[in-house]
């Protein structure tokens, strides 16, 4: 057998992978060493290891003896790997490597792990087609052998997602996948280093069982090696059934270690169920039985709603998800930061919220929506739902539940439209949906969904999401309905701040064209981390490396800023502060922020005139509701002596010390008492909303609202919004009704707040009004 390097197929192995791998580099996030280059190699790696390693053995007239068999499988797979990932230094040269030692350790417990035991199939395939007579067929043989352990692996992932709650996979070739696009943080953590002690306890039995093994001299069988020393071989066969057994013991406890999940040992995990109306919710077990409660009647209560919306039944029941947070969900499911519905289960999967859950209404939604959906998904796309149309998947969503928001979709649709962002509606409603940002591609795609319901009817949206043409359905061209939408969205009144607004939230790019997007989210989210745990050497740091990295990551210039100005060096924090303000290039919100910081510094020092001047110039123009709001609560406050240390420690804090929720009640009791202040009774209120305290909340409330006038218009609409929110928890039929008529009154505070006066009344509208027992 000829030296590896020297063997023909080894040779147009290494550059068949150069040249795909090579190709691959040229994709956007694929170029460089990182999790999207591991994985693509971690798909091509070991079939292309298994079919060289079982094509050559198997044309050999002399085999090899079976350890040295096994011995050129993983030769192979470790000189594929080695190609594969010169390709991703070389396209690194040239597109920047944003973590080197990252994506190496990436690499090798993905893709060249999983090439290795590529070629160690392709070392045991050929053993097995060695018996078939001729020679073409048994080449043959080989190849579909080497494509099918791969692709059968890849099966039981497709299986899994499909079967459980899971969106990841742990796959002995291709490595790890995510699951998710709009996670940019990836991390296997600890899971994946279990999962390749598995890995290696199978190579290690495999390589001992070979080395137990001989070729019989004349037939060519194999067969158990001469028992010259006893002892070793005994040890062989007991170190090889410890690797077997550690290998199904390692893959047996898959849910344990976390390499995959089932509902029911997710349930197991979490350890609260409640079944109500229609929704049978799963939660954290150290929820109390009232905050339980209230989660079983939100989703009730928001199912009814999306299917109001929608004009369709959903499922009888559907199981919703309740995760502690973003890190356990991403544990026992694979998704953190994103939301994830599987209609054809009837399963929604969310983090824990206040009520109402935020973003609870969009899952239910993908599910509601399955009923009228396409193939094995319950989905809208192509080929019986097998090529999704994301614009119409999230359209439909979005359309039935909108997010609680400054503007309705279609007015941010609007903005887009006269800063000429906004597309072609057909390019939105394809695989174009992904090439931009989330935030603009969702607005759109619901704006126009919303459309179709109000113009034509549930009707149509339903058979257009179940395969129809909307072309068909409207007996219009794709180019009338975009002139159609475009027209409805131009004669809407537009506030002039929105432009700037949607221009820093809409124009930016997708994941893809973003910079070292993995590596840039996983430093900031770790500074981020610092600076709230007031970690502040490490948080500079962290952001210091964000910024070595995307120079323009706003986020971190502000949170450098920010920390240093709360809690380091004052000068060099509000020198930071002061030039983002002024950066042209820096988006809208970003230097409101910097602006706003630098008022909370004035204030601290006891400048309050100029910091009122500030908070008010800011609040003027912000389009951001509640951004705005707690300028004007700091705007009204700053000057008064009765009310400004109660605000001060609600959300400021002092020199070096941040801001104290205990302190700042106290603070707030005493104001309340002594000057009867409305907006004292609105700042408790809230903060006792915000903890599930309704009852103790509507008396603070209702206090508030008996105000004349309370000093700013959007804290008038957030009173009438947190006392909705207190009677819709409690059932209070009667306060129901008193809120509905505020947001009602043709000049009260909602009436130029189109966004937050529809969620308001969606709200209302939705909630039961029966008392949680």
């Amino acid at each position: 057998m000829q030296p590896l390097l020297r063997a023909p197929a080894q040779r147009i192995a290494g550059v068949a992978v150069f040249g795909v791998m090579s190709g691959v580099g040229f994709l956007p996030l694929f170029g460089g060493p990182g999790y999207e280059q591991s994985l693509a190699s971690g798909l091509v790696l070991p079939t292309a290891a298994a079919i060289t390693v079982a094509v050559e053995l198997s044309r050999l007239e002399s085999p090899p003896a079976p350890l040295t068999a096994v011995g050129r499988g993983v030769a192979t797979g470790l000189w594929l790997g080695a190609v594969s990932f010169a390709t991703a230094l070389l396209q690194g040269a040239r597109v920047g490597i944003c973590d080197l030692w990252g994506g190496l350790v990436g690499f090798v417990l993905t893709a060249l792990v999983g090439a290795v035991l590529g070629g160690v199939w392709g070392a045991v395939l050929a053993e097995a087609v060695r018996r078939v007579s001729r020679r073409r067929l048994r080449i043959v043989c080989a190849v579909l052998g080497g494509l099918a352990l791969p692709l059968a692996s890849a099966l039981v992932s497709v299986w899994r997602f499909y079967s459980s709650p899971m969106v990841f996979a742990f796959d002995p070739f291709a490595g790890y996948f995510s699951g998710v696009l709009y996670d940019t943080v990836i991390d296997a953590g600890s899971q994946l280093f279990t999962y390749r002690l598995g890995s290696a306890a199978s190579l290690v039995c495999v390589a001992l069982v070979a080395s137990l093994l001989t070729r019989d001299p004349d037939r060519g069988r194999l067969t158990l090696s001469p028992r010259r020393t006893v002892p070793a071989f005994f040890t062989r066969v007991v170190l090889a059934l410890l690797a077997l057994v550690s290998s199904v013991v390692i893959t047996w406890n898959g849910p344990a270690l976390g390499h995959w999940e089932t509902s029911a040992s997710i349930t197991e995990e979490l350890g609260g169920q409640l079944s109500g109306a229609r929704c049978d919710v799963v939660f954290p077990a150290s929820l109390l039985p009232h905050e339980s409660l209230l989660l079983m009647k939100d989703c009730d209560e928001q199912l009814l709603a999306v299917e109001a919306a929608l004009g369709a039944h959903g499922p009888e029941r559907i199981v919703a998800f309740f995760f502690r947070d973003a890190g356990d969900k991403k544990r026992l499911m694979g998704a953190a930061d994103t939301l994830i519905a599987k209609p054809w289960r009837h399963e929604i999967y969310v983090q824990l919220a206040s009520y109402p859950h935020p973003v609870l209404g969009h899952e239910l939604a993908h599910v509601v929506a399955g009923t009228f959906g396409r193939g094995p998904f319950r989905v809208a796309g192509g080929l019986g739902g097998l090529l999704p149309d994301p614009g119409l998947i999230e359209g439909v969503a979005v359309a039935a539940s909108p997010e609680d928001d400054e503007l309705s979709n279609a007015e941010w649709a609007h903005a887009m439209l006269d800063l000429g962002l906004l597309p072609p509606l057909r390019d939105v409603f394809s695989l174009d949906f992904l090439g931009a940002s989330a935030s603009k591609s969702y607005t759109i795609a619901g704006a126009f969904v919303r459309h179709v319901l109000d113009q034509y009817g549930g009707a149509v949206v339903r058979r257009w999401y179940g395969g129809e043409s909307i072309e068909t359905l409207t007996g219009k061209t794709w180019a009338d309905l975009d002139r159609e939408f475009r027209a409805a969205i131009s004669a809407m009144s537009l506030l002039p701040e929105a432009a700037s607004f949607a221009r820093a939230r809409f124009d930016r790019p997708a994941m893809f064209g973003r910079t070292c997007p993995h590596t840039v989210d996983a430093l900031r989210r770790k500074a981020d981390s610092c600076r709230d745990a007031h970690e502040v050497t490490r948080a500079v740091a962290a952001y210091r490396s964000v910024l070595a990295h995307d120079a323009h990551d706003w986020g971190a210039r502000y949170g450098l800023g920010v920390v240093n100005v709360r809690f380091g060096d004052v000068p060099y924090g509000e020198t930071l502060l002061r030039a983002l303000e002024g950066e042209e290039q820096a988006p809208r919100p970003y230097r409101d922020r910097a602006a706003d910081a630098l008022a909370d510094l004035a204030l601290l020092r006891g400048d309050d005139a100029r910091a009122r001047t500030e908070y008010e110039r800011l609040a003027a123009h912000t389009l951001d509701e509640d951004f705005a709001r707690t300028l004007d609560v700091k705007a009204l406050t700053s000057t008064d002596p009765e009310s400004r240390a109660a605000v001060v420690a609600l959300l400021l804090g002092g020199a070096q010390r941040p801001a104290d929720a205990v302190l700042a009640a106290e603070r707030e009791g005493e104001w309340e008492a002594r000057t009867g202040s409305p907006l004292a009774s609105y700042l408790l209120g809230r903060s006792l909303v915000g903890r599930a305290w309704y009852v103790e909340a509507a008396g603070h409330l209702d206090r508030a609202l008996d105000a004349q006038d309370i000093g700013s218009v959007r804290v008038a609409r957030e009173v009438v919004r947190q006392r909705a929110i207190a009677a819709c928890a409690l059932g209070d039929r009667e306060a129901v009704s008193r809120m509905r008529a505020r947001v009602m009154v043709e000049d009260g505070p909602f009436h130029a707040a189109a966004g937050r006066r529809q969620s308001t009344l969606r709200l209302l509208d939705r909630c039961s009004v029966n008392r949680p027992r």
